[in-house]
């Protein structure tokens, strides 16, 4: 019998019902307090509600404002009726008595709580039970015993962040621990009764030689348990010291422990129970380093059992978006639950609950300009500090910070990469060289992005500095032409045409440093900024995109 669903409503923060699948594991990922906590205790309260062990108070529990209204927690099973025929029989006989059939293999079950807190459990909420009191008793019995029987096919362990690892050791491996060593020591129980019968005896008959008969000693087992006979266990970990495990790290801990729940989902699973695993916020008690090995862990016991965790890490949000699920408050402070079509959607709600942004891992400004090179850089840094602000105020450029990639190829693959999340986070324009290689690259990643209906406009998102020329070629042409005149050996090509104007042209990767101080000093002698009139035009594109794009941002 499997967990498939779970749905609730008028649960503390969660008011309008709310359901979720679990298809054997579930993640559920959102801001704090927006109720991932409560849909956890949710499945604790159905799966306890018999003796109240949590403790439901309809003044604490039941949704504020919701007056009259009623906590409802309704879970879906699924099976196999040829293997727990038991539970279908008993299912089927509730039907006859009511009058209805059974038309599949799932089966709901749902709690309720009554004004006094007392809890009901119903198959079949919406339908009136039979009145005859013959048929009415038997449908009760009938009920009982199938509740009993479907809730004792599972073993619920709630695991909250706030637990100490002492405590989950005490309470849900020392247990599992005692009960193993308990089955070795039985077939000896006889011997240990013998022993302490011969210690009682040694004792009493000092009694009777001291005139003291009327007083008989016994030993026996505490509470006549083989259990109680074993008071603990010494947990050691060896790394490779061999220490007992609270002289570990907390991540060694917690690894460690994480690791023994498969052990007791397996030692259910021999005892026919299915064990149901709520865990808030797994990363709260671990090393980021281990992160991803516990993840793996939990992965494995996602294989033998029901696992329904919390979390803030991406480490922990599953590949497949299937396996998660997000909860937000409303605009009325109300839990609601949203479905996600991919990983990145899922990962994103996490970046978005904690204040994190893609762009954060990359070290982004508010501003971002992202050049090909460190020549593209270094020159665009030196033209800035040249014009001087009042005249060229470039407000958003200034406050820019530029990146350059080592070449237009790393670009791209950059691009391709995180455009797609921190254009949605940062004002960012990508500066292209208009030689072969930057014009190629540039229209490749406009057909990948158009193909994802990503936005990638000239002018806008990216700019090209000069048709057809790289970033040399913004500074005056005769320039370029004196510099080649007395170093041809710094370019791969060069040529002007029949009325003497500069052709596109490339300078060698070993000689770019060379040519770019050569232009420097050139400027450094100009007295005017004539000679920069390109560059200007070039970083009053960049600074209109970036403006534009921040104010749009803003807006959002």
């Amino acid at each position: 019998m499997k967990l498939i669903e779970i749905r609730v409503r008028n649960f503390r923060s969660i008011e309008a019902e709310q359901h979720f699948s679990i298809p054997g594991r579930m993640t559920l990922v959102g801001p704090n307090n927006s109720g991932k906590t409560n849909l956890l205790r949710a499945i604790q309260v159905l799966f306890t509600g018999q003796a109240n062990t949590y403790g439901y108070k309809r003044g604490n529990d039941l949704t504020f404002g919701v007056g009259k209204a009623r906590t409802s927690i309704t879970a879906t099973f699924d099976g196999d009726p040829e293997t727990e025929g038991e539970i279908y029989d008993s299912i089927d006989e509730l039907h006859q008595l009511q009058g209805t059939a059974r038309t599949s293999s799932q089966l709901n079950l749902t709690l309720y709580f009554t004004d006094a807190n007392t809890p009901v459990y119903s198959f079949f909420p919406n339908v009136k039970r039979p009145k005859p009191s013959a048929q009415a008793a038997q449908y009760s019995r009938t009920h009982i015993a199938l509740l009993n029987r479907l809730i004792d096919m599972f073993s619920l362990h709630y695991v909250p962040s706030a637990k100490s690892i002492d405590q989950i050791y005490f309470d849900l491996l020392t247990p599992f621990l005692r009960r193993k060593v308990s089955k070795v020591i039985e077939p000896h129980l006889s011997e240990i009764n013998k022993s302490l019968d011969e210690a009682a005896n040694a004792l009493n008959n000092e009694l009777k030689s001291a005139k003291l008969s009327e007083y008989e000693a016994s030993f026996s087992l505490p509470g006549q348990s083989v259990e109680a006979l074993v008071s603990g266990f010494d947990f050691m970990i060896s790394d490779p010291q061999k220490t007992p495990i609270h002289e570990k790290g907390m991540g060694i801990q917690s690894t460690a422990l994480l690791a023994a729940f498969r052990w007791i989902t397996k030692q259910e699973k021999s005892e026919g129970r299915e064990s149901l695993w709520l865990l808030e916020e797994p990363e709260s008690y671990l090393h980021p380093d281990l992160a991803a090995n516990c993840n793996y862990i939990l992965d494995n016991l996602a294989k033998d059992s029901t696992v329904i965790k919390t979390t803030h890490s991406m480490a922990f949000v599953p590949q497949n978006p299937n396996h998660v699920s997000g909860t937000r408050l409303n605009s009325n402070n109300r839990t609601e639950i949203e479905s996600y079509k991919t990983f990145s959607e899922a990962v994103s709600a996490i970046r978005g609950a904690l204040g994190i942004k893609f762009g954060d891992f990359y070290n982004l400004a508010i501003f971002n300009v992202f050049v090909e090179g460190p020549t593209d850089r270094e020159i665009f840094g030196w033209i800035l500090d040249k014009l001087p602000e009042a005249n060229y105020p470039f407000s958003s450029v200034r406050q820019s910070k530029f990146e350059d990639f080592g070449g237009v190829k790393h670009l791209s693959g950059f691009l391709r990469a995180t455009y797609q999340f921190i254009q949605q986070e940062y004002a960012c324009v990508t500066v292209f060289d208009g030689d072969e290689a930057g014009e190629q690259e540039r229209r490749n990643l406009q057909a990948y992005f158009g193909r994802k209906s990503i936005p990638f406009d000239a002018n806008r998102n990216f700019v090209s500095v000069r048709s057809r020329f790289a970033i040399e070629g913004l500074f005056p042409d005769d320039w370029i032409i004196t510099i080649h005149k007395e170093h041809p050996s710094w370019f791969d090509s060069f040529s002007v045409d029949a009325s003497g104007e500069l052709e596109p042209f490339k300078v060698k990767d070993s000689n770019k440093s060379q040519v770019q101080a050569k232009l420097i000093s050139l400027a450094e002698a100009e007295e005017s900024l004539d000679w920069a009139n390109r560059f200007i035009n070039v970083f009053q594109m960049i600074d209109a995109a970036l403006a534009s794009l921040h104010t749009n941002l803003q807006k959002q």
